[in-house]
């Protein structure tokens, strides 16, 4: 049997379990397997029945990418990996969202379970609100066309990557995946005079004029790109193991999360600032011309 203070780090070993299935796929045979013990063993820990040996501990740490000290202390550290952790940042993102859509005024769309979905429903908005200036209506269509390729793209990468690969090749594989998206946004952006005019087959001259929000726009599509890019690269530096290098030289490096904490919350901010500028650009060029009475 485990003391109070053995049951305890057993509690927190558990949310460690629940946040590896979670983040990285892994069953409790999984990682009983790369701890190099029994599964009925590893459900002996996890169940009380028996203490976590010191190696164990260790190796489970290194797992996780923590240090024994983490899970002891209950770090902050080791709180992010906890799924409920998780959860409550999930639902926090989602509660921003939410309040968002609200002064949007479109509260209809405040019970979107995705974000994604929730930014699709507004720029389908914004494609109705714009529908008699092209040049408007044809930002929020590019938009809205690469969030759903997005889309598209992620449903193999879950079902396929995400249970079957490392965290290496998952966020890889994932992070790529954006920033080809990203690239594809900002080449759409670029041609949206030759877009506008295939739409409008070249009887709209309003099209060749230019709209004072896209270079803002261009600027954030930038940031989709640096925001992805920058996730990228940290992948790769906090998974150097998987590229050939020692883990005791790795293991200093497994704690740069810095985009990978906040990427939610940074995408959400660029997407967010995409509809405020697209409705702003939109409600500007649909108010009629002031001319000065001499």
């Amino acid at each position: 049997m485990q003391t109070p203070e053995e049951y305890e780090i057993t509690l927190r070993v558990n949310a460690l379990v629940k946040g590896l299935k979670k983040r990285r796929g892994y069953t409790k045979k999984d990682i009983s397997q790369k701890l190099g013990i029994g599964l009925t063993t590893f459900n002996d820990y996890l169940n009380g029945v028996s203490s976590f040996k010191l190696g164990t501990l260790i190796k489970f740490a290194s797992l996780c990418k923590l240090t024994l000290p983490d899970i002891l202390d209950d770090t902050l550290e080791a709180k992010k990996l906890y799924s409920e952790d998780l959860a409550d940042r999930a639902n926090t993102g989602k509660n921003t969202l939410d309040f968002l859509a609200f002064i949007l005024l479109v509260p209809a769309a405040t019970n979107a379970h995705n974000t994604q979905y929730l930014f699709c429903f507004l720029h389908i908005l914004l494609i109705f609100f714009a529908r008699k200036d092209l040049n408007s209506m044809t930002m929020s269509l590019v938009f809205l066309v690469t969030y759903v390729i997005a889309d598209l793209i992620f449903y193999p990468i879950d079902i396929y990557i995400f249970p079957n690969f490392n965290s290496l090749i998952q966020n890889a594989v994932a992070f790529g995946a954006c920033i080809v998206v990203d690239i594809l946004l900002i080449v759409l952006l670029k041609n949206r005079t030759l877009l506008s005019l295939w739409f409008s087959k070249g009887n709209n001259k309003r099209v060749l004029e230019k709209n004072f929000i896209e270079g803002p726009i261009y600027a954030v599509a930038i940031g989709f790109l640096l925001v992805d890019g920058v996730a990228f690269v940290e992948n790769l530096i906090r998974n150097l193991e998987y590229l050939g290098f020692d883990e005791s030289f790795a293991k200093y490096f497994w704690k740069i999360t810095y985009v990978y904490d906040y990427f939610e919350y940074l995408k959400s901010g660029l997407m967010a600032s995409v509809v405020i500028l697209l409705f702003i650009g939109t409600r500007i060029r649909q108010q009629p011309p002031n001319f000065a009475l001499t």
